[in-house]
């Protein structure tokens, strides 16, 4: 893509009339091993021409921190906007999947905790959101990222709550003046 894009080039070597404006990307996981080890996979991605990562969901501030220090002390972090990634948990069962089937994604045993100890869907639901809540504002102040994405894994209807109290439609607002 990045050949395509910078030499007007397909793989094949074939020139291309109107070669495409690609922004490239990249997935990252900034928990799947030591962050030593995933700055290195990280480093490879921006080295082939990744000018965005974004990460499996962040639970762990602390833990990501360290992924992101280890991405600074490889010089990458102005090489490339970084996109942390940020699920709503919308019940305990799901908080509970994640944390246990899903590689690359740690969630601590208090946010597991929170989530169980809801008695019903609305408690549940409500405790999700004010992690989500939570774990945005600890993001919005978090040196060496760009943006996060937002995954509202079959709970769309509340993406605007969260934007709404957070702030980011005022900050986006304020950017755009």
């Amino acid at each position: 893509l990045r050949r395509m894009r910078d030499e007007g080039r397909y793989l094949d070597g074939r020139e291309i009339k109107s070669p495409p404006s690609f922004f490239l990307g990249a997935a990252a996981s900034p928990f799947g091993a030591l962050p030593e080890y995933e700055a290195i996979r990280a480093e490879k991605k921006i080295n082939a021409g990744a000018q965005f990562i974004q990460t499996q969901p962040v639970f762990h501030h602390d833990r990501f921190l360290d992924w992101l220090e280890a991405l600074d002390q490889r010089n990458l972090l102005g090489k490339v906007h970084v996109l942390a990634g940020l699920i709503l948990l919308k019940s305990a069962r799901a908080a509970q999947f994640m944390a246990n089937d899903v590689p690359g994604v740690v969630i601590p045993a208090e946010i597991v905790k929170r989530m169980t100890a809801a008695e019903d869907k609305d408690g549940q639901q409500e405790a999700g959101f004010g992690i989500a809540v939570e774990l945005l504002e600890k993001l919005k102040r978090t040196p060496g990222i760009s943006g996060t994405h937002i995954m509202a894994v079959h709970w769309e209807s509340i993406v605007p709550k969260l934007v709404e109290e957070t702030g980011l439609r005022q900050a986006e607002r304020a950017s755009q003046m």
